[in-house]
């Protein structure tokens, strides 16, 4: 089981390290705490051992030493939150708290330093070099979310941070395009026609390869609303927003991905309101198959997408097989949308690949860490 070390210091945000520390553990994830004497007035340690799986107030070098030194039995530092004092020390190389020389002893045997700075915004202004200097040391430093005058710690961003410092590397220097969500086709300027996905399938996959070190791409009208590292979101409406979208990004890629559903047909749009008295005959044309328009000009690795209705399991396999075929497609993930709908949060899909056939079922974030495990075994 993989170990964290998680420091708490004294700020107001260390009420939230109760809740990435139960998170983590829900990760799988062995948490041991370590806090300040200033965390204390903030936290109790009755909650943090609640939380975690051991909790240290003690300035004890040896056992410091034990965690993250070198073959020490921790993975990873992460401070959450990490004050500016703390964060300051930590640069200038002074360790006269519990966090502080956990920071240089994980520093100084080559163990990963995660960093997650809350304060108000006039501090954090004034530690910006401290922070730059932290970078160059080798330390990680997860940007805060801004809010009015205040830097505060995003949990949801500490967790992935964690979890691609934690991941594997077989993306490491690749660059992956991925697609998710649906098109709007507009039939006037306010109105228009879709369908029902919700593009969590393909944000997942796009968090999965930026796990394992990917420089990621996300084309999506329904995209994650994160600010990670690597991680470049363009976001479309419509089928045509969507594939001009791929077409510019294809340059260097290494593995495209189609997880969206865009339309399968555009509307001759009206340029003003229709009017709700007037009957109304829509004229509709066949959309470009975003797929087929980058076969055109990409002959890296492609993982295509197929939904379908009302399908026996044999029959969705053949029509899993027939896209791969036709489109030259190293995988297709196909599923019967009727089943369970659009827009869930779990699913049951069919990967094909031209050597296997297997059935994956759950929650969409670990059917696609299986999508990628099955891309890696096949494809290295």
């Amino acid at each position: 089981m993989r170990e964290i070390v998680l420091g708490v210091t004294g700020s107001v945000s260390a009420i939230e390290s109760f809740r990435i520390a139960r998170e983590l553990k829900r990760r799988g994830f062995r948490v041991t705490a370590v806090l300040t004497e200033n965390a204390k007035r903030f936290v109790t340690l009755d909650s943090m051992r609640f939380a975690c799986d051991e909790v240290i107030t003690d300035f004890d070098k040896a056992y410091h030493v034990e965690k993250l030194g070198f073959n020490g039995s921790a993975d990873i530092l992460l401070i959450a939150p990490c004050t500016a004092n703390t964060l300051s020390k930590i640069a200038n190389g002074i360790a006269d708290t519990n966090v502080t020389l956990m920071a240089l002893t994980a520093l100084g045997s080559g163990k990963k330093i995660l960093i997650s700075p809350a304060m108000n915004l006039a501090l954090y202004n004034a530690v910006e070099d401290k922070i730059e200097v932290l970078r160059e040391m080798g330390i990680e430093v997860i940007e805060p979310r801004f809010e009015g005058l205040k830097a505060k710690m995003d949990v949801e961003k500490i967790l992935l941070h964690v979890e691609r410092a934690l991941g594997g590397n077989e993306f490491e220097g690749k660059r992956v395009v991925v697609t998710s969500g649906p098109t709007f086709e507009f039939i006037d300027p306010i109105r228009f026609i879709s369908n029902r996905s919700s593009g969590r399938m393909g944000n997942e996959l796009a968090l999965e390869f930026w796990r394992r070190k990917a420089n990621v791409v996300l084309i999506s009208s329904k995209p994650i609303d994160m600010n990670l590292p690597n991680f470049k979101i363009v976001r479309v409406l419509s089928v045509k927003d969507m594939l001009d979208a791929v077409l510019r990004e294809m340059e260097n890629c290494d593995l495209f991905v189609c997880a969206s559903a865009p339309s399968d047909f555009v509307v001759d749009k009206m340029d003003s309101k229709i009017k709700t008295t007037e009957e109304l005959t829509l004229k509709l044309k066949q959309a470009p198959k975003i797929i087929k328009e980058v076969r055109k000009v990409y002959d890296g690795h492609v993982i295509g997408f197929k939904a379908e209705t009302g399908l026996s399991d044999d029959e969705l396999v053949r029509v899993a097989k027939d896209k791969m075929e036709e489109d030259k497609l190293e995988m297709v993930v196909a599923n019967d949308v009727k089943e369970r709908g659009m827009g869930t949060l779990d699913t049951r899909v069919v990967v094909v690949t031209p050597r296997r056939v297997e059935w994956i079922c759950g929650l969409k974030r670990d059917v696609a860490r299986r999508i990628v495990d099955i891309y890696v075994e096949e494809y290295g």
